[in-house]
């Protein structure tokens, strides 16, 4: 299993894993390509394994680049027949940390981290335990159902 940076050669595959984990999104390619177009504000991800791109992370600086600036895990997808192995879990934990490396490398430090996911949602466990986020707040009848925002403030840690 190798998690890199992206690079724009693995836009397409990206596109091919989100249109597979949310097929009622339209213009897969085209969302992708426009955020992978925000560099440096947001970072792209690839989990290979057998030399196949099987998963991918979108991680975004929230805020500004700021002192203590708030990270977001915007969107991380894995082929849902490499689902329930681990490999999402690999993926948040060993990305969240390149990209807080990364955000230290522009000269900001991290002051938080966010993420937002549908209530039932099994990825909330994950979120939980791999950043370490709670339940911040809850958005009623947004899109298919309830939204929670999942927050950590690093300042009081």
């Amino acid at each position: 299993m190798l998690i890199q940076q992206a690079t724009k050669d693995d836009v397409v595959q990206i596109s091919e894993i989100y249109k597979a984990c949310f097929p009622r999104e339209k213009d897969h390619l085209k969302w992708i390509q426009a955020c992978f177009n925000s560099y440096p504000k947001g970072v792209y991800y690839t989990l290979t394994e057998d030399e196949k791109v099987i998963g991918y992370i979108l991680w975004c600086v929230k805020n500004g680049f700021r002192d203590k600036t708030i990270v977001e895990l915007e969107q991380v997808g894995v082929l849902p027949n490499y689902a329930g192995r681990g490999f999402g879990k690999a993926l948040v934990k060993e990305s969240f940390s390149k990209f807080r490396v990364f955000v230290e490398s522009l000269g900001f430090g991290l002051g938080a981290v966010v993420v937002t996911t549908s209530e039932g949602n099994y990825a909330e466990q994950m979120y939980r335990s791999v950043l370490g986020v709670e339940v911040s707040s809850r958005i009623c009848n947004y899109g298919s159902g309830n939204e929670l925002i999942l927050y950590k403030n690093f300042d009081e840690s």
